[in-house]
């Protein structure tokens, strides 16, 4: 085997660990979002079965990571529902952010 075999090679197997990190990443972050998403469900019940209130704050958690997946699925995309859900879920998110910090504040 010459030089040149050698550095092919080479550049085969970096090119495919490139991608299946890429791979690997995206899997993760979408495992991670699900988790993250399903923990903020499971707060928001409970607080409303045994607290009796709304949890404005893991309210403004989740719609802020489920509106920016929408925004950034739309400028890859270019879905326009896609972009009126972002905002609609991200104004929602700064809505409960808002009455948040009034209820810590009064």
């Amino acid at each position: 085997m010459d030089k040149q075999e050698i550095l092919e090679r080479s550049r085969k197997e970096n090119a495919n660990r490139d991608e299946m990190e890429k791979g690997t990443l995206t899997r993760a972050g979408q495992k991670a979002f699900s988790v993250g998403g399903l923990v903020c469900a499971l707060i928001i019940i409970l607080e409303a079965l045994l607290k009796e209130e709304v949890s404005f704050s893991t309210w403004c958690v989740y719609l802020s990571m489920t509106g920016t997946v929408f925004i950034v699925k739309y400028l890859k995309l270019r879905r326009k529902h896609e972009l009126v859900i972002g905002i609609v879920q991200l104004a929602a998110a700064a809505l409960f952010l808002a009455l948040h910090i009034r209820r810590l504040v009064g």
